[in-house]
């Protein structure tokens, strides 16, 4: 049976799917595809398409990213008597546990067993024919694809979506899955059991698979497994499939993780690794701390207005917590990274990185944990989308570390920043920049404007020229309004217009557009003088621009002007 044959099978009564589409509704603007073909003036855009690519993949030691950003959205069907759902999302500071909770009981929730449906198959394990059911004996749940192997090299870690609507949670653990025959083309899954008995079968990686890389333990050869809060033992109603509400119950359970391999024969098989301790309570899933971590005094602040993610690291107590929480969009400005942690040895580092959902990181920052606050320079790229914090490493000694992606307020500890971002800026336009003589004069015109922290002038060259500014989001009152300190759009602007060179891309009513800067095009994406010229002029920081150069999907994420060679200035937004 090939994967096509499961996703059709799976169609009818997919919970998930429907939820996917809503979360995509409630996105600001709608569905972000729609909203780029609806405009006549993006057409000459530079378009690259951002599609995740999933493809059979095989080889003496195969690797595969996979778990969802987002869980199923979630109505709580149950009263304060039964299993509460693990992790309550509005939870952002660190857990108030017990100093020490391996000395004390499990958590007093009821058996899982009492809340799943005995010899229940979710509709895509059915199809899948790998002999798997809710309740089987967990010594039963074996390796059947020959030549592979699976293994679980991280915590649990959980995932809180909060863009609007219920919130939803996932789970996510680092892993390896390797093999030699056949191939791999849907991530692995989390299986849980308790008592010797399979209560969790995983989510359904079948109807959308996408590949991600771990929030936590994401460098070298890291893949993640993924889950769902709500088990998929226990359906709604009996005679009801791929619909979920009841999470698991608080307690200790064995997780493992479990891929399916697809044979050179075109079945589907199973490789099982072998089983870690997870613990769930009223604050979320937790790993054995071991002997790693310690005392911590470090606390996460209160959530600010605008606070995009959030993510929080607590090996302070014997069961680790590990929790991202994604409130917003990234959808204008230059947001930056606060953190701070704490480890036994200070002079430890903590790996982050900024990275699309999915995709390649854009962006990482080395965060001493020396217990000071630290600010990083401004996080450029992303788009209009959410965005993942991850912990690329994370040294044993690590006992707290929290970190959030917030607008630029241009508070560093130091000086209050101005009002106007280019506020002191000694820059001049170059009129070379420019391969036309009419997108020239308009750029010196921005130039001129930006640099004076003349927001009336700006907003009238915008609303006089119609300009598309950040993918029409905005008006030219939002997005030249002074202060101007968390987008950081006057400095900006001029930057690109006097720190890099213009290209042709693309035309509009017969107009050729010129575009700053010309890294963003495919003419000079791979040119060595125009990423350098983005770091010259301050739009992105070297490692910045190595990361996004090596993103071939992506390249430059940073911001881009284009103005018609009539002079006409068209659109001011992020590359797409």
């Amino acid at each position: 049976m090939s994967l096509d044959d499961l996703n059709d099978r799976s169609d009818q009564n997919d919970f998930l799917s429907g939820a996917l589409h809503g979360a995509a509704d409630a996105m600001p603007g709608g569905e972000v595809d729609d909203l780029h073909v609806s405009f006549g003036v993006v057409r000459d855009r530079v378009r690259r398409r951002r599609a995740a690519k999933v493809g059979s993949l095989a080889g003496a030691s195969l690797v595969v990213a996979g778990v969802l950003a987002f869980g199923v959205t979630q109505t709580p069907m149950w009263d304060s008597a039964d299993p509460v759902l693990p992790g309550s999302p509005t939870e952002i500071v660190a857990p108030n546990r017990s100093a020490d909770p391996t000395g004390e009981p499990s958590p007093s929730g009821p058996p899982a067993t009492s809340v799943i449906q005995d010899g229940y198959q979710p509709s895509w394990i059915r199809d899948l024919g790998a002999g798997l059911e809710c309740g089987m004996p967990v010594a039963d749940l074996e390796t059947t694809a020959a030549g592979w192997s699976a293994e679980s090299i991280g915590d649990i870690y959980s995932v809180t979506s909060e863009q609007g609507g219920e919130p939803s949670t996932t789970w996510g653990m680092a892993a390896t899955v390797a093999g030699t025959d056949g191939s791999l083309d849907v991530p692995p899954v989390l299986v849980w059991s308790q008592d010797g008995v399979v209560v969790d079968l995983g989510t359904n990686v079948f109807e959308a698979p996408v590949l991600r890389e771990p929030l936590v333990g994401s460098a070298g050869d890291a893949t993640e497994a993924q889950g769902g809060a709500f088990t998929t033992c226990a359906p709604v109603e009996t005679e009801t499939v791929d619909n979920f509400a009841t999470p698991l119950p608080e307690g200790d359970y064995e997780v493992r993780v479990v891929a399916f391999p697809q044979t050179a024969s075109g079945a589907f098989a199973t490789a099982v690794s072998e089983p870690v301790d997870v613990r769930i309570d009223a604050d979320g899933a937790h790993s054995p701390t071991g002997t790693r971590g310690g005392d911590a005094t470090t606390e996460p602040p209160e959530q600010v207005g605008g606070e995009l993610s959030r993510f929080v690291l607590d090996r302070s107590t014997s069961w680790v917590s590990a929790e991202l929480t994604q409130f917003g969009y990234i959808t204008t400005g230059t947001p930056v990274i606060t953190a701070e942690c704490e480890s036994a040895d200070p002079a430890d580092t903590v790996s982050i990185e900024v990275a699309r959902n999915p995709g390649e990181p854009f962006v990482s920052f080395a965060v001493p944990c020396d217990g000071e606050r630290f600010v990083s320079q401004a996080v450029v790229g992303g788009g209009e989308e959410v965005v993942d914090l991850r912990l690329a490493s994370v040294p044993d000694g690590v006992a707290r570390f929290w970190a959030t992606l917030t607008p630029n307020t241009g508070d560093t500890g130091g000086e209050a920043a101005g009002d106007c971002s280019a506020d002191g800026l000694d820059l001049a336009y170059d009129p070379a920049n420019s391969p036309s003589e009419g997108a020239g004069a308009k750029a010196e015109a921005i130039v001129d404007a930006a640099l004076a922290c003349d927001s009336d002038q700006l907003m009238g060259l915008a609303n006089q020229d119609g300009t598309e500014l950040m993918f029409t989001t905005e008006t030219a009152e939002q997005t030249f309004a002074l202060p101007d300190t968390d987008t950081q759009h006057y400095a900006t602007l001029a930057r690109l217009l006097t720190g890099t060179v213009g290209a042709v891309a693309g035309e509009n009513g017969g107009y050729p557009t010129v575009v700053w800067p010309r890294v963003s095009t495919e003419e000079f994406r791979d040119s060595d003088e125009a990423w350098q010229e983005v770091v010259d002029a301050g739009l992105l920081t070297q490692e910045q621009a190595d990361s996004q150069r090596a993103d071939t999907t992506f390249g430059y994420t940073g911001m881009v002007i284009g103005i018609g060679e009539d002079g006409t200035w068209r659109y001011y937004s992020a590359s797409d």
